[in-house]
């Protein structure tokens, strides 16, 4: 088991390109119940940056980040690519196919490979082959991801996740253990997904958002940033979650049946339930 983390941190991430990225991704570092900060401002690439750089400062530390840790199982096996490891990589280098290592994966996105979409969902894409093991157990518990191939639309992840396994190539050659593939050790990054986390609440819904937090114990500043944004929302309650919940945390174990397609941490309850 591991020893108890000096603090855990989760972001709320996002797949939008340009400077807008900065306003959109959110983070919240929580120890022993407490709100160290809530603060947004960097890029994908400075988020990078900032963790390795935590890191090497203070490894006990537990990372959260909100998008897929890796593709569908059959899709991986048709491309012959053998572990998450290798998907990174293969992102990093933004050679997951021809086309996108000829365009680059930010334009490659606009107009990407089969099984991936921009436009219509492909229509021999089954339902079952759109989502990850993972996805589909959080699925029979009343939530419901978006496809990591859905690159278009309204709560899209595609495009964060493909950015996001990018990070997650650097941040394991930073010396990142990244569950459920690694054996758990600090620092340690998970994969979460908030809406387990909050449990029910309308997110977009501002009023809902401050109604929700009043029964947390926040300082104004960061209940006010957390009432202004449902991104800053994401994060806080998703700190405060892990947080509640580290003794699951220091409880995790590598789980090879999901070593390719990864796992989405849910711990065992929601700290909308504990509020």
């Amino acid at each position: 088991m591991l020893d108890r983390p000096n603090r855990v941190i989760a972001i709320d991430w996002s797949g939008r390109g340009g400077r807008d990225q900065s306003r959109y991704i959110w983070l919240a570092e929580v120890a022993g119940g407490s709100v160290r900060r809530l603060e947004c401002g960097r890029s994908r690439l400075e988020v990078g940056h900032h963790l390795a750089d935590l890191a090497q400062r203070d490894p006990s530390l537990v990372v959260g980040l909100d998008f897929a840790f890796s593709l569908p199982e059959w899709f991986l096996r048709k491309q012959k690519i053998a572990s998450a490891n290798e998907v990174w990589r293969f992102l990093a280098d933004e050679d997951l196919f021809p086309l996108m290592k000829q365009l680059g994966l930010r334009e490659w996105i606009k107009e990407p490979d089969w099984p991936f979409w921009n436009k219509s969902r492909p229509a021999d894409l089954e339902p079952v082959m759109r989502f990850r093991r993972t996805e589909l157990e959080v699925a029979v518990l009343g939530t419901q991801p978006k496809s990591v191939f859905q690159l278009v639309g309204a709560g899209q992840v595609g495009p964060g996740s493909l950015y996001g396994m990018q990070a997650l190539d650097a941040l394991s050659r930073a010396g990142f253990s990244i569950w459920p593939f690694d054996e758990p050790k600090f620092p340690l990054i998970i994969e979460i997904f908030p809406r387990t986390l909050t449990g029910a609440v309308v997110k977009s819904d501002g009023a809902a958002r401050a109604h929700y937090l009043q029964r947390l114990s926040l300082d104004p500043e960061t209940q006010n940033k957390a009432i202004a944004s449902e991104d800053a929302f994401d994060a806080l309650v998703s700190a405060l979650a892990m947080d509640a919940q580290v003794d699951d945390l220091r409880a995790l174990r590598a789980e090879s049946e999901y070593g390719l397609e990864g796992k989405i941490w849910q711990g065992d309850h929601s700290i909308g339930r504990l509020a």
